[in-house]
């Protein structure tokens, strides 16, 4: 999903139609590229990749995860009081989404080189089952997001990725304000119980490669991941990758799964203390909801969300992504999308990633709400697995890591 502003600001409807139309009418003209995926090296192979791969794992210590990793507002996570439903609740079982599904945290910055932003952020993402057994997938904007807006150019890249399966955030410790994120503690097999896995090489689907943002349906990226500390591929430790399934049946039930933290794109989330700290007052939050169905959360832990799906549309037409009721927040997005999830074994059918915010319940995309830094409504668009995603998938799991 995409990520917040710093502060939540209203602007008068006028304003807001205007510079959405402006946002439209300025977006960059897709770069020219080879058809089919594209790809990226984070870790270049040959004799220098264990060095390399050291380094881009090691510059993730536990106060830069916790910066990257949890809710800006500070405040521990709440449940609401009138309980949680399908539109998202805590995990609370076992089997393999425990060990396949993770955080990924990134390390984003100005594309092709370019000095000014650095910038912290997490995203969710699963090993699958490939042929390298070293394939994990996202959403495409986690890693690359290409906006052109009047007076700003957002074109931004990961310049680090690190993925952590069966994250456990309930044991990640917060880090005060101005600490120094440069040093501190290593992560520990209490945060990352399977290792850390820097993220060596990815893959764009065509789509995403030539026009990265949201007006682009392709939003999907496979990754391929590597260990610094243990010689064997990431299926092998976790215990095997979740199927993976493309062209499959839409408009049939899917469970979906990730890692929210990001309070103010929340539709049901708190309001916000005179500091900017997420509080459930028992006022109704700026979307009309009540308290006694706000929640707050931390970033720390699993939440899923199950039902019907149906056919996202966009200018008035079906697109390849598809709609769910998922009331969780970013944080959640590339989080894994199932078809016949079995919750007794923690298994099902990986066939699409969480994408962005639905204006409402017939999809398209809410570009004021947007500029509102607010959620626009109790839907969610994921990426649904086509022909596009499978050649990105196939071109992650023919290489050998580290050649």
């Amino acid at each position: 999903m995409r990520r917040h502003r710093s502060t939540p600001r209203r602007m008068s409807l006028v304003a807001a139609l205007t510079a959405a139309a402006a946002t439209l009418a300025v977006v960059a003209a897709p770069p020219a590229h080879a058809a089919g995926p594209v790809g990226y090296t984070l870790v270049p192979g040959g004799a220098g990749y264990q060095t390399a791969l050291e380094q881009k794992a090691g510059f993730w210590n536990l106060n830069r995860l916790a910066a990257a990793s949890l809710n800006p507002d500070g405040a521990e996570g709440v449940a609401p009081a009138a309980g949680w439903d399908d539109s998202a609740r805590p995990w609370t079982g076992d089997g393999k989404i425990t060990r396949t599904t993770g955080k990924l945290v990134l390390r984003m910055q100005n594309a092709e080189g370019a000095p000014g932003n650095d910038i912290l952020a997490p995203c969710t993402a699963t090993v699958v089952q490939s042929q390298n057994q070293s394939v994990v997938v996202t959403a495409a904007h986690c890693l690359r997001l290409n906006w052109g807006l009047n007076g700003l150019n957002v074109n931004i890249a990961a310049a680090n990725a690190l993925f952590i399966p069966g994250f456990r955030g309930e044991n990640l410790p917060r880090v005060a304000p101005g600490t120094d994120l440069s040093s501190g503690p290593e992560i520990g097999s209490d945060v990352a119980p399977y290792g850390v896995w820097a993220v060596t090489r990815y893959w764009l689907t065509e789509g995403w490669a030539g026009q990265a943002n949201f007006l682009n349906n392709n939003d999907m990226i496979a990754m391929v991941v590597d260990s610094p500390t243990d010689a064997r591929p990431i299926e092998e430790v976790v215990g095997g990758g979740q199927p993976i399934g493309f062209n499959v049946a839409r408009k049939t039930p899917r469970t979906s799964f990730g890692y929210p933290s990001v309070n103010y794109k929340s539709y049901s989330g708190p309001n916000f203390s005179s500091t900017g700290v997420a509080v459930i007052n028992g006022s109704p939050n700026r979307n009309n909801i009540p308290a006694s169905k706000q929640r707050i959360y931390d970033g720390r832990s699993l939440f899923y969300s199950q039902g019907p799906s149906w056919i996202n549309r966009e200018w008035f037409s079906d697109t390849n992504s598809d709609l769910m009721t998922i009331q969780q927040s970013p944080g959640c997005s590339g989080g894994p999308w199932f078809k016949d999830f079995n919750p007794a074994t923690g298994e099902g059918t990986l066939v699409g990633v969480t994408s962005h915010f639905a204006k409402d319940v017939n999809g398209g995309l809410d570009l004021i709400a947007e500029l509102e830094s607010r959620a626009p409504s109790p839907y969610t668009a994921g990426t649904n697995f086509g022909n596009q995603e499978q050649a990105a998938f196939n071109a992650a799991q023919a290489v050998t890591p580290g050649a």
